[in-house]
């Protein structure tokens, strides 16, 4: 076989080849447009986001809370948020800070009483980047619930999370139970909250 001749061989195999692989090519293309055209909402049927449903309850104003919703109008969802009887008589917002080098947490506390018992709440609040602070209902909720020998029992922490309860009294039979869960329904069901402002022009206005 001449040079020539072998050298075109050699072309036509390689075209061959070429052509092949083109083919392969095309199919997988195909195969990919068809996967994609069967499933034309795969994006959509990504769960969708809850929207945040937090409400805006004070500001932190130079290391100090002011409050926009006045404290008096979160007692009664607190008693409703107890669920048990207890009577709740005082509302505040409550910063927990271990030491200096820990990011603050803050809390929305409801002090208040059942058959003689002391009981606490608090529900931890959202920060946000203009120092606002919101309740979620995503706010983690602790309990501290005393026994009848108890007076006071105060919420324990670790850095800027509160860990548990403790009684001020340290008799024996002087106890704390803590009780904790991962939301709140305190603002669910709830008439809307008037913010001092509102009030204030309300009263303005008669």
């Amino acid at each position: 076989m001449t040079t020539a001749k072998r050298n075109l061989t050699l072309n036509k195999g390689g075209l061959l080849y070429l052509l092949l692989f083109l083919l392969l090519a095309s199919q997988a293309c195909s195969t990919r447009e068809f996967i994609q055209e069967e499933n034309p909402e795969g994006e959509a049927e990504v769960e969708a986001e809850i929207p945040y449903d937090g409400v805006l309850l004070a500001q932190v104003v130079f290391d100090t809370v002011d409050y926009i919703v006045p404290s008096e109008q979160l007692m009664q969802p607190f008693i409703k948020e107890f669920g048990d009887g207890t009577v709740v008589d005082r509302v505040m917002i409550r910063k927990v800070q271990e030491t200096k080098d820990d990011e603050p947490a803050y809390y929305l506390v409801g002090l208040g009483m059942q058959n003689g018992a002391y009981r606490s709440m608090a529900l931890q609040l959202d920060l946000a980047a203009d120092n606002s602070l919101y309740l979620s209902s995503k706010g983690s909720r602790h309990i501290c619930r005393s026994s009848i020998g108890c007076g006071f029992c105060y919420f324990t922490f670790s850095g800027n999370q509160i860990t548990g309860c403790e009684c001020s009294s340290r008799a024996p039979g002087n106890n704390c139970e803590h009780r904790y869960s991962e939301g709140n329904t305190l603002l669910k069901d709830n008439p809307r909250l008037r913010s001092n402002r509102e009030q204030e022009d309300k009263k303005r206005r008669n």
